[in-house]
């Protein structure tokens, strides 16, 4: 086997701007126009607020040689405390509010094997199964996870869990789900279920959720994790390392996003593209009337995304005129390449390189055109989404 590990691609995603931006002559309509224009002024107080939380996640990890240096960044810390945990349990409970949970799931469902809680420990790469809960569940779904983990196989290892709080857990509902499965062993709050082997706190600051631990094996503390703004935070990297994700490629995606939402200029800059597809609607002729707001269509195991988005967009203004009607408007996300070809060998055309057609549905405007399914494409399309939320509020 060669030394030499080829580096997976790290193609650009594109955005595709509604039809009538450009005529067929290939003109760009004066209405776009001025809106990129001004976009292009909000851009730099955009970028000098977002800063570039990734980068130097990256940098204080891969760019300082030395352990001694590398061992204080705060994604040494997480990738640590994730690979304590992977060698301690076979499940692990992760809890967090709505937009912490759903991105969590998002991560899980587009960069794990679709099937991981089925597959056996080995066929999984001994990583943990990963369990979600959220304000959206119910009592019966707590109480059937508190059901399935009572000792199964005998196996000390595939018998244990763990429990991580993705995020600081504010709502009621998830505050009780963490002081619930976080009970002492003793406890009687837990029937059926063992003891937890490992607990910790993915939230900044750093809190850790003090269990006992039931053998020699100490509980493991949580990651000193450095904010970082927008979605990178150790309430989603810990859960996604702890499920063997590559967090490191999924920052290099995102940074790769910033810097080119800093650099490229705005006619080619999908962020500020995305950004400004709202306001040139709400000008068009014939359009719907109200403020038009972006709802995401992704392929349907991406639902984390659709409940990410939904969990952080502002709510209406309590005072709002009662004039202001929303109108909602799609945007469907399209991957190009799939990571399987289970047809492969019983048809001649596979679904690999699908055209760049635009959906029929008529609430359709731009698309999102993803070159494949992986960490460094959700990367960027996780940080696009954040960076074009965030020009198009300055555009007010």
């Amino acid at each position: 086997m060669s030394v030499l590990r080829p580096r997976p691609p790290t193609d650009p995603i594109e955005h595709d701007p509604p039809p009538g931006v450009l005529s067929a002559a290939g003109r760009t309509d004066p209405r776009w126009q001025a809106w990129l224009d001004r976009a292009e002024e909000v851009r730099g107080a955009v970028a000098s607020a977002c800063g570039t939380e990734t980068e130097g996640m990256l940098e204080a990890y891969g760019t300082i040689r030395t352990q001694a240096h590398r061992r204080d960044s705060a994604l040494f810390a997480i990738l640590a405390a994730a690979r304590q945990i992977r060698e301690s349990v076979d499940r692990v409970i992760v809890i967090g509010d709505r937009a912490d949970r759903a991105l969590v799931d998002l991560l899980v469902s587009t960069c794990c094997h679709p099937r991981h809680d089925d597959l056996p420990r080995h066929e999984r790469g001994g990583r943990p199964r990963i369990w979600t809960l959220g304000p959206d569940d119910d009592d019966d779904t707590v109480q059937g996870i508190l059901d399935a983990l009572g000792p199964q196989t005998g196996d000390r290892l595939l018998d244990a869990w763990g429990v991580v709080q993705a995020g600081p857990c504010r709502e009621a509902f998830t505050q009780n789900c963490v002081g619930l499965f976080a009970a002492t062993p003793d406890s009687t709050a837990r029937p059926g279920a063992g003891p937890a082997l490992v607990v910790a706190a993915a939230v900044d600051p750093p809190s850790a959720v003090s269990v006992p631990a039931v053998s020699d094996d100490a509980p493991i503390c949580p990651p000193s994790a450095q904010e970082c703004v927008g979605v990178f935070t150790a309430a989603s990297l810990l859960p996604a390392a702890i499920a063997g994700i590559d967090v490191v490629r999924l920052l290099e995606g995102a940074a790769a996003m910033a810097r080119r939402f800093r650099e490229a200029p705005a006619a080619v800059n999908p962020v500020v593209s995305l950004a400004i597809v709202g306001r040139w609607l709400a000008a068009a002729p014939n359009t719907l009337a109200g403020a038009p707001r972006r709802r995401l269509l992704p392929p349907p195991r991406w639902r984390g995304l659709v409940e990410w988005q939904s969990a952080r967009a502002a709510p209406p203004h309590p005072h709002a005129p009662p004039a202001v009607v929303e109108a909602w408007f799609t945007t469907p996300i399209r991957v190009a390449a799939c990571r399987r070809a289970p047809f492969a060998t019983i048809s001649s055309g596979g679904t690999a390189d699908l055209p760049r057609r635009r959906p029929s549905a008529t609430t359709s405007a731009d698309q999102l055109l993803l070159p494949r399914c992986d960490e460094h494409t959700l990367g960027q399309l996780l940080e696009g989404l954040r960076l074009a939320a965030a020009v198009e509020s300055g555009l007010d």
